[in-house]
């Protein structure tokens, strides 16, 4: 058995968990505001890994804060996760 992780994976992995530590300590407002930045971007930009990341964990980070507070939210953001985590790989591919 091996215990071999493609180095992009791991690099991606790493960068996940570093924007995660940030966003945790952000508190809700400063939150949206790098959500809007993010939405910005995606809206104008080319879209890359990095803005697909950073939308990526940014949604996490949110259901994360919802799941104590609202299940109903909470609920409705893991769908949208799930469905951007499903697109986020094929993106990968392409970029």
């Amino acid at each position: 058995m091996k215990n071999v992780l493609n180095l992009n994976n791991y690099t991606e992995l790493k960068e996940e968990k570093s924007l995660m530590k940030y966003l945790k300590v952000l508190n809700f407002h400063d939150l949206m505001v790098e959500a809007e930045e993010a939405l910005k971007e995606l809206n104008n930009g080319k879209l890359n890994k990095e803005v697909s990341l950073r939308s990526k964990t940014i949604i996490k980070e949110f259901t994360n804060r919802l799941k104590g507070d609202s299940d109903v939210f909470s609920n409705g953001l893991t769908v949208i996760n799930e469905n951007l985590e499903k697109n986020f790989g094929k993106i990968k591919d392409i970029l």
